[in-house]
């Protein structure tokens, strides 16, 4: 039931995005193909979903180097929300097909929106300022990347 809660609240935040942000994993977006372009592109920076930035994010993951994926939250200083690992995160594939794997913890173990489990994605860069994360679930998640990590 919680997949299925999850799932309706990304459409739904996705259906409020500008339809330039709305892109499909494809051309014209180009894809993020080689092992060190995406690793370029992920490591020491966060993904924030949604791209803009609201009052609340779905996601900030800051992609550590070595391969910790934490929930940056309000910093790793924060008294009362700070960062946590929620999993880790690899480059794999091959160049010509690269992939980001995300693997999270027991969904006991994390906050919601996570539910725990593996998921890997093509990265697609829409040529606007975001990215799209292709292939997983749900099948598209748009985000901007902040360079040099920190709170979106």
């Amino acid at each position: 039931m919680k997949a299925v809660i999850f799932a309706a609240s990304v459409g739904l935040a996705l259906a409020g995005l500008p339809a330039t942000t709305m892109a499909a994993c494809a051309a014209p977006s180009v894809r993020v193909n080689t092992l060190a372009a995406l690793t370029t592109l992920l490591q020491s920076n966060t993904a924030c979903v949604p791209p803009v930035t609201v009052p609340t994010m779905t996601w900030q993951e800051l992609h550590q180097p070595g391969s910790a994926l934490v929930d940056y939250k309000r910093g790793p200083a924060d008294t009362v929300d700070p960062s946590k690992q929620v999993g880790d995160w690899a480059v794999t594939g091959a160049d010509g097909r690269a992939f980001v794997r995300y693997r999270y913890g027991s969904a006991a173990d994390l906050p919601t929106p996570w539910q725990g489990g593996t998921y890997s994605y093509q990265v697609w860069d829409n040529l606007d300022g975001t990215h799209s994360f292709c292939g997983g679930i749900p099948a598209e998640i748009i985000g901007r990347i902040k360079a040099g990590g920190g709170a979106c």
